[in-house]
């Protein structure tokens, strides 16, 4: 889904690594949505080029960190690994609290901001960049506002040259009213998170988007387990591409091999992963 789209409401998207897209299957995908029928939409990607399986990760434990209670306002720690930390936030709340967090924002993202159509998404907006420009500044040293981020080509953003530890690696992700940030000192990072609800077009997507391996091993799935299984096969080839820089529809390759795979759970009812080049 687009940034101001409603939920599964599938359009033409051009992707980039973004920092801020969210889901249901966020914007990554060049998507066209072609009515069938009445009520009914069929998805085709215009450009496809991620074939290769991941070794499918083990459901995260069950530990204190998945049964943290998000608050709005409040950023809160939801894994921490051997350089890798993944913070977690709630971006629904008062007026009074996104205008606080959203003092640090530039004008850049202001406009942007306004440009939104609806006020949910123009609040959520505000609230994840508000939160990220906050997480960046603790680890720099210096004031949110002065928080300089510069973009690749298709959208991916990263440190300025001009600020300090420009090794820190960092991906973002909202869904719902979750959003999380990824921050790596070692290597690239992408972070996806889903809200686990009903996606029913997930057969067709998990057809043309999963490789065969994943596919076959998505279709062995039982019912009761399909949709969590096609949300985490999605959330890690989402985070894949978003460490990598570009839209999942973008020809690109990698291996299995150079990447390490992690679930985690932002929030009941909300799926994760984060990955991290070895």
């Amino acid at each position: 889904m687009t940034s101001d789209c409603p939920e599964l409401d599938f359009i033409q998207f051009s992707g980039a690594g973004g920092d801020d897209r969210h889901g249901v299957l966020g914007a990554s995908w060049n998507f066209h949505a072609v009515s069938a029928r009445p009520g009914h939409r069929l998805i085709r990607p215009v450009r496809f080029g991620l074939s290769q399986p991941l070794v499918e990760p083990a459901p995260p434990p069950p530990n204190f960190l998945n049964k943290i209670e998000l608050r709005p306002g409040i950023i809160t720690p939801v894994l921490e690994n051997d350089g890798l930390e993944v913070l977690a936030f709630m971006i629904d709340a008062e007026q009074n609290v996104i205008r606080e967090i959203g003092v640090c924002l530039n004008e850049g993202e202001r406009r942007r901001a306004e440009g939104l159509r609806l006020e949910r998404d123009r609040r959520r907006f505000v609230a994840t960049r508000g939160q990220l420009r906050r997480v960046l500044a603790s680890k720099l040293g210096i004031s949110p506002s002065d928080v300089e981020l510069e973009y690749g080509r298709l959208g991916k953003p990263h440190l300025s040259h001009r600020m300090p530890a420009r090794d820190l690696r960092f991906s973002v992700s909202r869904s719902g009213d979750v959003a999380v940030v990824a921050l790596s000192t070692r290597q690239e990072v992408g972070v996806d998170i889903e809200a686990v609800l009903p996606v029913p077009e997930a057969d067709e997507i998990a057809a043309l988007c999963f490789s065969a391996s994943e596919y076959g091993s998505y279709t062995a799935l039982g019912p009761e387990d399909r949709l969590e299984g096609f949300l985490r096969r999605w959330t890690r080839l989402e985070a894949i591409s978003k460490a990598l820089g570009c839209g999942l529809g973008q020809p690109l390759s990698w291996d299995e091999r150079d990447w390490a795979v992690r679930g985690f759970v932002p929030k009941p009812g909300y799926i994760g992963t984060v990955v991290v080049r070895n």
